[in-house]
């Protein structure tokens, strides 16, 4: 019974008329504005690579090596020349898989990876990480399959690496302005 009275209160305060709301909810929390895309469309800077600061330039590091890994099996240079454009190696890098493409040669090994943690220093506009990398070994080929004379080298397990990163403020960027291996 008592059950029944608490149902039937219920279902009364239900049915009272209410006059309906006329404003929307709004939401207190400020929109931001999502960050201009950097890098190719398919393979763009994540947003945890753009913030200037030490874990910023960290996952710019990171995602700049996977860049490179990747263009190297395009191969393409154009989007390291972006993100790098005043870093000399890269330069040579992004011309090395260009003029590998117009020769309808590629790349066939040659994996690099980031082993263990980054040592990073970050003052201003500027962050220098130092690293240690692996390179599988690796060859340039011919269009035939056939290494490419003077391209072949053995995997190196631990190659003291460092890149220098420029923040960029028009972009909320990092870029690219040296880069060294070994």
């Amino acid at each position: 019974m008592v059950s029944l009275l608490i149902g039937t209160a219920v279902l009364s305060g239900c049915s009272e008329k209410q006059e309906a709301n006329e404003s929307l909810p709004t939401s207190a929390a400020p929109t931001t504005e999502a960050l201009p895309q950097i890098g190719p469309a398919d393979f763009p800077v994540p947003d945890e690579a753009r913030t200037k600061d030490a874990g910023g330039a960290e996952a710019f590091a990171r995602y700049y090596i996977e860049l490179l890994q990747r263009q190297q099996d395009v191969p393409a240079g154009e989007p390291l020349r972006d993100l790098g454009p005043d870093c000399q190696e890269c330069l040579r890098i992004a011309l090395d898989f260009d003029e590998a493409a117009a020769a309808n040669r590629r790349f066939e090994g040659g994996e690099l990876s980031i082993t263990g943690a980054f040592g990073t220093a970050v003052s201003e506009d500027r962050a220098n990480l130092s690293f240690l990398a692996r390179v599988e070994a690796g060859a340039v080929l011919e269009a035939s399959g056939e290494a490419v004379q003077g391209t072949q080298s053995a995997a190196i397990e631990r190659l003291p690496s460092a890149i220098a990163l420029d923040w960029s403020p028009d972009d909320h960027c990092w870029r690219v302005s040296g880069l060294s291996f070994g």
